[in-house]
């Protein structure tokens, strides 16, 4: 087992074997062209883009070294780029016979969040490589961006699934690209591993399919307890089109009934386009409301946001993971005091010894989606240190003595494929060490 601390090419003809030279990928399927790259392509624009530009051109026309060296002299400049660390690695992977894994994010629809899961991918892969790899063998990354879209994702799988050298998946980010993938990879039987999808039923869509992070249930355990605990009378803003919005509503509800909370009735649905933000508050204060939760999509925050803007204060505010991104915290002068349950804060002791490695590399505090996405690339890996066919992999990871042990603890899988684990209460409040002024800290 690794304790831790594509280079790819798509022919037209899916399966077709690897030159093993780094190369563009070419005429997938035309609405898919431009969302994957192991290295020829620059999908996550940055500020010296020119540089990475050179580096994907001396990647496609197969001129590694040259490639290694600009990746090399550009990440001493810009290190908090981890598209760069996976291109660089992936270039020294070619040497090593790649064992080749995709990971799924939203770079269109979602750049800081892609970048959040690029950064705990990018970090593994880097760690795991340095270490000597798989047997030997290194590990090479094909990034493709779904932009959350349920649609794209499930071409995504079809084309992942029918391409032998891929052994493993982590994706998708948004629970209804997930939930949508997810029986494409079950029915061609190659292993998904997902890090930031929290809602019910993910992992029991079959036995290819895991989850690195708690799901639904714990988090809205955790967040319906404090609000039992103080007494509060709470009404519900969620967003109908998103997954995990709704599991979460349904646990936090059954929850906050169970253990004596009470509800203040509301229809208030953040996907729809002519909510009025004033209204929904003004009618939540009038039926006795003293907190107020928001359940938003990952992609669709503005709803929220514009309740937050309104509340002042009124209403104490509560969410769920999705609202755990730097644009809360952008926004910290009315999302102060808002509680949110996360599967990991960089703040806790116990999760120290990866948030202080993180912030080395990345010159900041990482998210619970990077934590996420380091444990999801180290369970495959070490799943690939038993057995590195994707059978194999599957009997690996659902084996009940299976343990991927990491600087950032240990992942088991209960027997559905979920993890098992807590979540994180955090409050946002002033900051003085944090770019916007504000940060997550955790509750008490």
């Amino acid at each position: 087992m690794i304790a831790g601390s594509g280079l790819w090419w798509f022919s037209t003809v899916i399966g077709k074997k690897s030159s093993g030279n780094l190369s563009t990928i070419n005429q997938v399927t035309s609405d898919l062209e431009g969302r994957l790259s192991e290295g020829s392509r620059v999908l996550v624009p940055s500020r010296d883009n020119e540089a990475k530009l050179f580096a994907a051109k001396a990647i496609a026309e197969g001129k590694t070294s040259e490639a290694i060296n600009l990746l090399t002299s550009y990440l001493a400049k810009y290190q908090n780029d981890p598209e760069a660390l996976i291109y660089l690695n992936n270039a020294k992977a070619l040497a090593h016979n790649p064992v080749k894994i995709a990971v799924v994010v939203p770079i269109k629809s979602n750049l800081n969040v892609a970048q959040e899961m690029l950064r705990g991918y990018a970090q593994g892969q880097n760690e795991i490589n340095n270490k000597g790899g798989l047997r030997g063998r290194y590990v090479s990354l094909l990034i493709v961006d779904d932009s959350n879209e349920p649609e794209i994702a499930k071409q995504v799988a079809q084309i992942l699934v029918k391409t032998p050298e891929i052994v493993a998946v982590i994706g998708h980010n948004a629970s209804n690209a997930t939930l949508s993938a997810a029986p494409i990879y079950q029915a061609g039987q190659l292993v998904l591993v997902n890090s930031t999808s929290l809602a019910n039923g993910i992992a029991d869509i079959g036995n290819y399919i895991f989850r690195v992070v708690p799901s639904t249930q714990r988090a809205a355990q955790s967040l319906a307890q404090d609000v039992i605990k103080n007494d509060r009378k709470i009404a519900i803003c969620y967003d109908a089109q998103a997954p995990d919005g709704v599991s979460f509503m349904q646990e936090f509800v059954a929850a906050l009934l169970k253990g004596g909370g009470q509800q203040v009735p509301t229809v208030c649905d953040l996907s729809n386009a002519s909510l009025n933000p004033q209204q929904q508050l003004q009618e939540a204060i009038a039926n006795g409301a003293d907190s107020l939760l928001l359940l938003p999509h990952v992609d669709r925050l503005q709803a929220a946001y514009a309740l937050a803007e309104l509340n002042q204060s009124k209403l104490q505010l509560y969410g769920n993971s999705p609202l755990g991104t730097i644009k809360t915290l952008e926004r910290g002068s009315v999302t102060q005091g808002l509680i949110i349950p996360v599967p990991w804060s960089a703040k806790t002791k116990a999760n120290a010894p990866f948030a202080d490695s993180a912030r080395q590399i990345w010159g900041g505090d990482v998210s619970w989606r990077t934590a996420g996405s380091y444990d999801a690339i180290y369970a495959i890996a070490n799943g690939l240190a038993i057995s590195q066919s994707r059978e194999g992999l599957k009997q690996a990871l659902g084996s009940a003595n299976f343990a991927s042990v990491t600087r950032n603890g240990t992942v088991k899988f209960l027997p559905n494929g979920d993890r098992e684990g807590p979540a994180t209460l955090v409050q946002v409040k002033p900051s003085d060490r944090h770019q916007t002024g504000y940060d997550f800290f955790p509750l008490n």
